[in-house]
C-alpha cells in the first residue's frame, strides 16, 4: 500500500509571529514534494485565526500551481471543529454554512488588475462590517484610500501578477476585527533597494522606509498608504503587522525592546494584518 503524506497542523495558529511561522514552515515542508496529494491533519489543532485563511489560501494555491500538489483532509471533522472556515467561504465543500454570528469577512482572491473589485470588497465587506469601529466619514475615506494605495503598490513593489488574498474575522469578546491581505510577489525590498541605490539593503529597513511619509518607489507622488495606516492604528490603539522577506514588524513592537522578529524560512511577497480596535 502506498504511504500517505500527512502534514500535522497543531497547537494554535494565531495572527502573530509564532502563528505565521507555523504556516511558513508548512509551506517550506510541502514545497519539497511534487505531483503528490498531501493530507492535512487538523486533529491536533486547537485554534486557527480565520483571517489567516488569506495566508493559508495563498500557500495552498502556490503549492498547487508550482508543485502540482493537491490537498485532502477530514472535511466532516473540520465542519464540526472549524466551521468558521466554511462560514467565511474558505472551504467550499458542499453547502456554505450561514454566518449567523456575523463575525467573518469573506475569504477572497482578487486579481491585482481588479481595482474596482478590490474597492467593492473593502467598501462592502470590510468597512461596513458590524465589527468595525464607529468611523467618521473622513476616517473611513482615509482608510479606503490607504488600502487602495497598498493594493496599487502590489504590481509596482512586488511585481506580482498572481492574485491578492484577503480575509477578516471579528472577535466580539475582544472587540477586535482583524483583516489580512497577502500578495505573493517579490516583497518590499527589491524595489526599495533599487530606489534608494542600495542604501536600504535589508527587509526591516525596507519596511521602515515604506512607512515614512511620502516615501514611494513610484515616479508619481504617493506613499501615504502605509504611513496613514500606521498613524491610524497608533492613534486608535489598534495594531498593524507587516511581514515581508525574513522580517515580522508591528506597531506594537515599536514600543518593545525587540523591534522585529526574523524568520529562518521566509515565505514570499508581503502580508499586512490590520487590527481594528472597536472602542
Amino acid at each position: 500500500m502506498e504511504s500517505k503524506i500527512v502534514y500535522e497542523l497543531s497547537g494554535n495558529i494565531s495572527t502573530n509571529f509564532a502563528g505565521t511561522k507555523k504556516l511558513f514552515e508548512f509551506y517550506k515542508s510541502a514545497s519539497d514534494y511534487y505531483n503528490e496529494t498531501i493530507y492535512l491533519d487538523f486533529y491536533h489543532l486547537n485554534w486557527f485565526d480565520a483571517n489567516l485563511s488569506a495566508l493559508f489560501g495563498s500557500i495552498l494555491t502556490k503549492l498547487n500551481k508550482e508543485n502540482n500538489l493537491v490537498f485532502s483532509t477530514d472535511i466532516n471533522y473540520l465542519r464540526e471543529h472549524f466551521d468558521v472556515l466554511f462560514r467565511n467561504g474558505f472551504f467550499k465543500n458542499g453547502t456554505k454554512i450561514a454566518d449567523e454570528q456575523q463575525s467573518t469577512i469573506n475569504y477572497k482572491s482578487i486579481s491585482p488588475n481588479d481595482k474596482i473589485g478590490f474597492i467593492d470588497y473593502i467598501e462592502n465587506d470590510l468597512l461596513n462590517h458590524r465589527g468595525m469601529p464607529n468611523f467618521s466619514e473622513k476616517e473611513k475615506d482615509e482608510i479606503l484610500e490607504s488600502l487602495i494605495e497598498v493594493f496599487c503598490n502590489i504590481q509596482i513593489h512586488s511585481k506580482s501578477t498572481e492574485d491578492f488574498y484577503v480575509c477578516g474575522q471579528y472577535y466580539p469578546e475582544k472587540k477586535i476585527l482583524t483583516f489580512s491581505m497577502v500578495d505573493i510577489g517579490i516583497g518590499f525590498l527589491p524595489a526599495i533597494k533599487e530606489r534608494t541605490e542600495n542604501v536600504i539593503n535589508n527587509d526591516y529597513d525596507a519596511i521602515k522606509w515604506a512607512l515614512k511619509k511620502r516615501n514611494t518607489t513610484k515616479s508619481s507622488p504617493g506613499g501615504l498608504g502605509l504611513y496613514d495606516l500606521n498613524s491610524y492604528f497608533n492613534r486608535t490603539k489598534g495594531n498593524l503587522q507587516i511581514i515581508t522577506g525574513d522580517t515580522f514588524w508591528s506597531t506594537e513592537l515599536e514600543n518593545a525592546v525587540i523591534k522585529k522578529f526574523t524568520f529562518q524560512t521566509p515565505y514570499v511577497g508581503s502580508i499586512l494584518n490590520l487590527f481594528f480596535n472597536y472602542n
